[in-house]
């Protein structure tokens, strides 16, 4: 009596998700959902190693007409030469101060000390052989010839300083020798002779103390020793201080310190860089000329004779050896040159680093300062061409992990994100716009090796690297290759939780990246990795959902996309069944269609996790028709990680319960389609296609299928797999069984109340979740229980002293664990297990009866 009154007390609804009939809340379903539905995982796009250093890859959407060069040609000629020539032919009234006098041998000449002129002119053009075998390219004269390039050539402002004066006399005279000595022989009277010439020209305009300097400049044997300098050297004639026309243009104001300067330490280098034949010589003595500038303060614009060294290191260029080049880029870059010069060496710093060999010496001689204070000073718009070879030589030089982490140490990433704020600025209307995309590939190529150090990360951060990247996005949406480099630096960025709350924050964003998607939407490439910068954002924020799917044609352009590349993959599965017929296997790798496919899923997977958006995209039919028909077509052992994935999707929108849910209308396909994944070798797939007939099975029509094809055995045998994922996807199929009072008996008959004790005992104190699950299957099961024994059979002990241990709590509950970890144990004991457990047991204790014991007489 007492057994059938605790039946009909204990009478209570199974434990069942649909028979609730309270409303949850929004938080109640997200933390539902938290254990429930899942985000999905998947590899970074795989991007190759450029096999050769260009400014543009093999991959460039810029057709080669279109683009500025990688191969060119470069020599002395590319440089001006004639820099120190005056620009302008006005003439100019005399300066109110005295010039200084030539006084010495040593003053007369500001460039370098040569030998005494051959007779001839033929001789004067010839090189000794000792040098000549060091040029790649023609070179015409020595390297301190005075040789002057045509006027005609581009040439590079002089200094506000030099006077004026002096500049028109040097005009004068040098535009008179040019047009002589071309066929006149250089002898003593010849020389005179061109002097008297070219003076008389100048003095009708040149008076007093001005033409007192003249007289002076004709007295070419009034050479008086200066103290310190050796008289043995050869002496300095007037004729070739006229030729060069560089001692008027920087004599007058140069301090004695200066001079001293010039002709102590810098003289002598230039002569040894003029005899030289030796190339670690020259290099050494390039050395020698970068110290000794740089100890007295002297690079830069300071210099006044820094035209002569320039002539002298430009001529130097024509020497076949990347070390050399190497050396007078960096001393040429540090004297801040300009115009055509600027542009000729920051090419030759880039030809210097299109060689992988360098990359070593480059380290040494500390290039990178040099093209980093190029960026950091020169104008954008004048100089632009120039930046570009500048960027270019940075671009290549961080490939190299040793000069990628100096980049970061010398504050590159500022740098490279205020040029790029520079360039943003500069709108699509000006005639500079189209160029400055050719250099924003180079910088954005750059930003995308930094971004793979983690002070790198933290330095793009900080600087606001989200807004401006989006900005240049925005911009160039119509330059593939800027979009492709911006995308990749996402990509990598996008794999880092703090990175990806700021780009969650940048609202604009999401319609970028669909302008993006809907523009280019057969262009692998830039498509697969956008997918996976939105697979990230919506994996970690649940903002992102929102925001994304409520953006204008979000859902439609996924979907389209869809359709584009599962075409694409039934193309390329169609030409792999053909090529196996012949013998050849399926490659192992996903194909780029099916790549594309794998992250678009899982995008889906990641926006189901909200409620109102998973909601949403379970009423979408398109949506969840495209998922199954990846079951329907693609074998697991073709692409597993598709197939997968895919059974993942289907399984978080299957979780809400809506009105015209599409998943519902396809329920029985679904479980077609899965029964074939629950047949498979791949316990991965069995494992999803099992969570899918967890959700399922709610439905009456899936639970007669389970019973129909035999799918419940599998369930109870998949118990004993010893795994509590495994375990719990199984139990929850088992669970739903069990509401329906005709399918009960079918978990005694196939020993699946055994196997599911064998799971409480073995995993209830380390998942309690799982044991709850467990406890309710058994409650189910128990409902119309009228002995522990007959309804549990000789499990029915074993489980009642397995039930009072779990729920003693200090047994149960380890100590021993952190407290955090043990705060979280005692939770889910507590609020899931315990009550459910304690129900359980006291039903069993109700109907457990000791068997009678009867004595027997003697």
């Amino acid at each position: 009596m007492q057994a059938s009154k605790n039946k009909n007390t204990e009478k209570a609804e199974p434990f069942y998700r649909l028979s609730v009939p309270k409303q949850k809340t929004s938080s109640e379903i997200i933390n539902e959902a938290r254990n429930v539905l899942r985000t999905l995982r998947t590899r970074r796009p795989f991007t190759p190693t450029e096999d050769q250093r260009k400014l543009f890859g093999c991959g460039s959407s810029r057709a080669p007409q279109n683009r500025p060069p990688s191969v060119f040609s470069l020599h002395a000629s590319s440089f001006d030469l004639a820099e120190s020539r005056p620009v302008s032919g006005v003439r100019l009234s005399p300066l109110d101060h005295k010039p200084v006098l030539v006084t010495s041998a040593k003053d007369e000449d500001s460039s370098i000390s040569l030998p005494k002129p051959p007779a001839s002119a033929a001789e004067v053009r010839k090189v000794s052989s000792a040098r000549a075998h060091l040029f790649g390219r023609t070179s015409q004269g020595s390297f301190l010839s005075a040789k002057m390039v045509p006027p005609d050539q581009n040439e590079e402002k002089l200094d506000s300083g030099e006077p004026a004066m002096m500049n028109n006399l040097c005009r004068s005279n040098n535009n008179c020798l040019e047009e002589q000595r071309s066929y006149t022989p250089f002898n003593d009277e010849s020389r005179q002779l061109i002097c008297n010439e070219c003076i008389s020209k100048s003095e009708d305009f040149l008076k007093g103390t001005a033409g007192n300097f003249l007289f002076q400049l004709r007295g070419e044997s009034d050479q008086m020793k200066e103290p310190g300098i050796n008289s043995s050297r050869p002496r300095i004639t007037g004729w070739k201080r006229r030729v060069t026309g560089l001692e008027d243009e920087t004599r007058i104001n140069e301090s004695e310190e200066e001079e001293s300067f010039w002709h102590i330490k810098i003289l002598p280098i230039l002569h040894e860089l003029e005899k030289e034949d030796n190339i670690e010589n020259l290099c050494l003595a390039c050395t020698k000329l970068y110290q000794a500038l740089n100890e007295e303060n002297m690079l830069g614009k300071r210099l006044k004779r820094r035209s002569v060294l320039l002539k002298t290191l430009y001529k130097l260029v024509d020497v076949d050896s990347d070390p050399l080049c190497l050396k007078l880029a960096k001393i040429i870059l540090a004297m801040k040159v300009d115009g055509k010069n600027l542009l000729s060496v920051c090419k030759l710093a880039f030809k210097i680093c299109r060689n992988e060999k360098n990359d070593y010496i480059i380290q040494n001689d500390r290039l990178l300062d040099c093209l980093l204070e190029v960026l950091r000073t020169e104008d954008l718009q004048k100089n632009n061409e120039a930046l570009l070879y500048c960027m270019g030589a940075i671009k290549l030089m961080s490939g190299n992990a040793v000069l990628l982490n100096e980049m970061v140490n010398k504050g590159a990433v500022e740098m490279l994100l205020q040029l790029m704020k520079q360039i943003n600025n500069i709108k699509e209307n000006d005639t500079y716009f189209s160029n400055l995309g050719h250099l924003l590939v180079q910088l954005t190529a750059t930003l995308r090796n930094l971004a793979d150090l983690p002070s790198a990360r933290r330095q793009l951060l900080c600087s606001g690297a989200v807004s401006e990247l989006c900005a240049a996005l925005e911009q160039r949406v119509d330059d593939k290759d800027v979009c492709i480099y911006i995308v990749r630096i996402f990509s990598k960025l996008s794999f880092y939780n703090d990175f990806c709350a700021a780009l969650a924050d940048c609202s604009r964003c999401y319609i970028l990246f669909l302008a993006l998607l809907n523009k280019y939407q057969k262009k692998q490439d830039l498509v697969i990795r956008i997918i996976f910068i939105l697979g990230n954002l919506t994996a970690k924020n649940n903002q992102a959902r929102e925001q994304f799917f409520k953006e204008k044609g979000s859902v439609n352009t996924l979907i389209s996309l869809f359709q584009t590349y599962h075409e694409l993959d039934l193309n390329a599965q169609k030409w792999y069944h053909e090529k196996e017929e012949e013998g050849k296997t399926h490659p192992k790798d996903p194909s780029e269609a099916e790549d594309v496919l794998i992250k678009l899923i899982r995008v889906l997977a990641n926006l189901s996790i909200h409620p109102s958006v998973g909601a949403a995209l379970a009423a979408a039919h398109r949506v969840v028709e495209l998922l199954v028909t990846v079951l329907e077509y693609k074998s697991i052992d073709d692409c597993e990680e598709l197939v997968i994935n895919a059974a993942t999707t289907i399984n978080n929108l299957s979780y809400y319960k809506v009105k015209s849910s599409a998943v519902q209308d396809k329920k029985l396909h679904i479980a077609e389609m899965l029964l074939k994944l629950l047949m498979s070798n791949n316990m991965d797939g069995v494992v999803e296609a099992v969570r899918v007939f967890g959700n399922l099975s709610q439905y009456h029509e899936i639970c007669d299928f389970i019973i129909q094809k035999k799918i419940y055995k599998f369930m109870i045998a998949l118990l004993d797999a010893k795994n509590q994922d495994v375990c719990f996807s199984a139990c929850g199929v088992l669970l739903n069984l069990t509401v329906d009072k005709n399918k009960r008996a079918l978990l005694m008959e196939e020993g699946g109340i055994g196997k599911l004790v064998d799971c409480l005992q073995d995993f209830g104190p380390a998942d309690w979740q799982l044991a709850c699950l467990i406890c309710k299957t058994l409650w189910n099961y128990s409902e119309n229980i009228t002995s522990a024994a007959s309804c549990f059979g000789e499990d029915a002990d074993t489980l009642l002293v397995l039930l009072t241990s779990l729920l003693d709590e200090e047994v149960a509950l380890d100590y021993s664990l952190d407290r955090d970890l043990r705060d979280y144990q005692k939770l889910y004991w507590e609020r899931e297990f315990k009550p459910v457990a304690e129900k359980l047991l006291d039903r069993i204790q109700s109907h457990h009866f000791l068997p009678t014991v009867t004595i027997t007489p003697f």
